[in-house]
């Protein structure tokens, strides 16, 4: 297993890896049937717009795990507001996906979810700009895959002095949380997040963790 920079040959994997297991390990057709419009969202900001900030576990010669990763979370927000969120929006005007069921049950809980204040998360980006998504194929998880991703990108903020990274993830994904404690985040702030189960909604809390970076 090697770990290595991402690159534009990689990015069709990156792609199918996340749909394949989007809610915790279960596929995004679970809850959301367009996988290209569900990658675009996901994805398309760190391998179009911060590509180096993403790595890439490969056995074999096939990609087990990824990290996209992003040093400022400002910027990150401004372009998908700006470019990423309207195109997402036509493509799904194009390809017919507002008109499913699923979709307006997963914008029910976002809605329901800002409702509930659950997007007010009062975290400083000046402590903590950097963010990640982590992501593994269920036969990598167990194997030190993802301690080897996240120490790359660590090394790598480090290097270029930032403060502090954060990163999000769901109370009922024990887990994850348990794997980011061990690496060394704590838990910053709890937020409530209502999500789609079918064709209806369950409550749960969206989990801040953080972790301070000692330049170097």
């Amino acid at each position: 297993m090697i770990i290595r920079p991402y690159g534009p040959r990689d990015r069709a994997a990156v792609r199918r890896l996340c749909c394949d297991t989007a809610d915790r390990g279960e596929p995004v057709e679970h809850f959301f049937r367009d996988r290209e419009v569900f990658a675009d969202l996901i994805t398309r900001y760190y391998t179009d717009y911060e590509p180096e900030r993403t790595w890439i576990a490969e056995e074999g010669g096939q990609v087990i795990g990824y990290l996209t990763g992003c040093r400022d979370t400002r910027r990150y927000w401004r372009v998908t507001a700006w470019r990423l969120l309207p195109a997402a929006a036509a493509r799904m005007l194009l390809r017919g996906t507002w008109w499913h069921r699923q979709t307006w049950v997963l914008l029910w809980g976002g809605a329901h979810t800002w409702w509930r204040g659950g997007f007010r998360r009062p975290l400083p980006l000046d402590e903590y700009p950097a963010h990640f998504h982590i992501d593994l194929d269920q036969a990598a998880r167990g194997h030190h895959v993802g301690q080897a991703l996240i120490a790359r990108f660590l090394d790598q903020l480090r290097a270029d002095r930032v403060p502090g990274v954060h990163l999000v993830t769901r109370d009922d994904n024990t887990a994850a949380c348990r794997f980011f404690q061990r690496v060394g985040f704590s838990l910053f702030s709890r937020h409530p997040m209502t999500i789609p189960i079918g064709t209806s909604w369950d409550a749960h809390a969206a989990l801040v963790y953080v972790l301070r970076l000692a330049p170097r």
